[in-house]
């Protein structure tokens, strides 16, 4: 069996020519992520939604889930000059649900100290 050789000055049938070749190499840019193009994160939402949970039924336990979500959206942020604005405001929920959870711990201490006090 004999198998034609294509001659070495031969075309490659794309227009722009043999694509391994080194003058044809771009380099790599990254592209400029934009608020609007960004997929919700999954974390920052749930610790949003945690965060209002726990702040209108002042439960504790959902903000410390908030807590937890929220940090750990920021920590695993993909473009954190886009996405910080909804992080920081998660955290702020989660913050604010803990502290009106337990202010209510602290008032009733505060009124049995002063009842078993008189």
């Amino acid at each position: 069996l004999r198998f034609a050789m294509a001659p070495s000055d031969a075309k490659w049938p794309s227009p722009y020519g043999d694509p391994r070749s080194p003058e044809t190499i771009q380099p790599y840019k990254k592209p400029i992520a934009r608020e609007e193009d960004q997929d919700p994160d999954f974390r920052a939402l749930a610790s949003l939604g945690l965060g209002l949970a726990g702040l209108f039924t002042k439960n504790p336990y959902f903000s410390w889930g908030a807590l937890y979500m929220s940090i750990s959206a920021m920590c695993s942020m993909s473009h954190p000059e886009v996405n910080m604005k909804q992080a920081t405001t998660a955290l702020m929920f989660s913050l604010s649900g803990l502290l009106t959870g337990y202010i209510n711990e602290y008032r009733l201490r505060g009124h049995e100290a002063a009842g078993a006090a008189a």
